[in-house]
């Protein structure tokens, strides 16, 4: 295999990395103020935001894999007028189900509102309803580059949307707050920053294609499957896509439908209910996807685009590779981020949202009777998430690989049988006292091993991919316990001599323990031959460090 091609697609998926990176540091200044600032109001927030999210991903998830697959395979074989009919098509199909789901949102935001038992949420469901409509032509746009394997657009655009978010809704939120509006009208002050983003997000990625196509216009043959043919494999490839995509994210909705319900069905009065709900929605979720969306969720969009074109000119061999090195580089990435963020789940929590949360009122008791602070409740449930990290990143990939390799339907399979999972493991975990609240993050670990068995099991099959999970990832997972347990140490270590929990000590921990976690994980790595030399060359700036350490006698070829 080329090796400079076998790197392109993580110097690709480095793009959107650093693009993740800087959105959810965005996301999380702005969840801190907000969370502070709304305080009764981040519930009502969230439940609206859960909602929007779900028809987010119906709207948005199948179509942009579709066209990324499609573009790329045309572009490979330099058929210039089947690349422009994939994207016109596109773009109607995108703007028409767009379409839908606003009106659904908009017009049923009443509805939706009581059936999840947050009925205050309904006006932020119409305030944030158009930006379904406008994030599918953003979509139509990232899909169309991301195929031309030009993820530039994609990163600048999910910038603006973030920065819109962190700017214009704060100051739409403490302009509410000044006012005295309700907790109802402060929410949607604060989700509006998000539909203000979508639309000059939009307005760049329209700008930027504009210019682009008259720098880059290419010749090709003029070739071209029919209108009719190019809507029907996008919606063969969409389908199965987004329903796949929709089900990931499902446990948030779920979260919306089952928590309130099941918890006061066990008898939790209804306010604590509320404040446990607030606790995990609002606390733990927003940190738990930090490190597999900005380090690992990348590589799944940067591998489809490359499979696909490998597949165009049917590469097998390169398709195999790329297979392979995927799956592995995500498990080196995926086991440290793992184990660190167990280390690291309540100084994590405290820096970023203090450890005060709400008021002395919010002390809720449980089925024990010990009192117990927001903080408490969030960073145990960050703990339980952080071993999903593992088994959500994987995931993560393996769909793309299934999807990129035509068997798009395979991880729809997966996730059902996932999802149906998550369902049956939530509801009963909930119900249960001495659960309560932490049976949702359960379920959603067990959602994510039952759907990753399925998919590993489809690629044997199907790719013929050896699995053997020892040659694959038993060297990285002994180093990232040693990283994990040198964390965690140092965490513990930190925390005696410094004393009290306040955010300036919660950082000094995390960057001690983050410090010394990556030094220890990289030395055993290298101690152990965990990583090959073909494996660095894929990293960024991979040949240099690769040079490096094989002169060194760090690595053998």
């Amino acid at each position: 295999m080329n090796k400079r091609q076998s790197g392109s697609f993580l110097a690709e998926a480095l793009i959107i990395s650093v693009s993740n990176l800087v959105v959810k540091i965005i996301g999380v200044a702005f969840r801190i103020p907000l969370t502070n600032m709304l305080q009764g109001a981040t519930g009502i927030y969230t439940a609206a935001f859960s909602v929007y999210a779900m028809l987010y991903m119906v709207s948005t998830s199948g179509l942009p894999v579709a066209i990324s697959r499609m573009v790329s395979s045309s572009r490979k074989l330099d058929r210039k007028t089947e690349t422009k009919r994939i994207f016109r098509s596109s773009m109607l199909l995108f703007g028409a189900i767009g379409l839908i789901c606003t009106l659904v949102m908009f017009f049923g935001a009443d509805s939706i509102a009581r059936s999840t038992k947050h009925a205050d949420a309904a006006l932020a469901m119409r305030i944030i309803s158009p930006t379904l409509f406008l994030i599918c032509v953003s979509s139509a746009l990232r899909g169309y580059f991301q195929g031309l394997r030009n993820m530039v657009p994609t990163a600048v655009s999910q910038f603006i949307e973030a920065l819109c978010k962190l700017v214009l809704g704060l100051g739409a939120a403490q302009y509410a707050i000044t006012r005295g509006y309700s907790p109802m009208v402060q929410a949607a002050f604060a989700i509006s920053g998000i539909t203000i983003g979508t639309v000059l997000a939009m307005t760049y990625m329209i700008i930027y294609k504009y210019f682009y196509e008259k720098r880059h216009s290419f010749a090709g043959v003029e070739d071209t499957d029919s209108y009719k043919d190019i809507y029907k494999n996008l919606l063969k490839i969409a389908v199965p896509v987004t329903i796949t995509s929709s089900a990931l994210y499902f446990s948030q909705f779920l979260d919306t439908l089952v928590i309130n319900r099941f918890l006061i069905n066990s008898g939790v009065d209804s306010v604590i209910a509320e404040d446990l709900y607030t606790s995990y929605t609002g606390l733990t979720l927003s940190i738990s996807d930090l490190l597999p969306a900005t380090l690992i969720f990348p590589i799944a969009i940067s591998i489809l685009p490359a499979v696909s074109g490998a597949l165009a000119v049917n590469d097998q061999k390169q398709v195999d590779n790329y297979i392979h090195s995927s799956i592995r580089i995500s498990g080196i990435i995926a086991l440290p981020c793992a184990f660190g963020m167990l280390a690291v789940s309540r100084p994590a929590i405290a820096l970023i949202y203090g450890t005060n949360f709400g008021s002395g009122a919010d002390i809720v008791r449980l089925w024990n009777g010990k009192p117990y602070m927001p903080i408490d409740i969030a960073s145990n449930a960050l703990m339980i998430l952080s071993v999903g990290i593992i088994f959500i990143s994987l995931l993560s990939t393996t769909n793309a690989l299934l999807q990129a390799v035509n068997r798009q339907y395979l991880p729809m399979i997966s996730i059902g049988v996932g999802v149906i999972f998550l369902v049956g493991f939530e509801i009963g975990l909930v119900s249960v006292p001495s659960i309560g609240i932490y049976g949702s993050p359960v379920a959603s670990v067990i959602c994510y091993i039952a759907a990753l068995s399925l998919n590993m099991l489809f690629l044997k099959k199907y790719r013929s991919f050896k699995i053997s999970i020892r040659k694959l990832f038993f060297k990285p997972f002994v180093c990232a316990a040693a990283c994990g347990a040198a964390a965690y140490g140092v965490v513990c270590l930190v925390r005696h001599l410094l004393g009290g929990e306040t955010r300036l000590n919660s950082l000094i921990i995390i960057c001690a323990a983050g410090a010394v976690g990556v030094i220890v994980y990289v030395v055993s790595m290298l101690a152990v031959r965990g990583i090959t030399a073909d494996e660095v060359r894929l990293l960024p700036k991979g040949r240099t460090l690769c040079g490096f350490l094989l002169k060194k006698g760090f690595l053998k070829e």
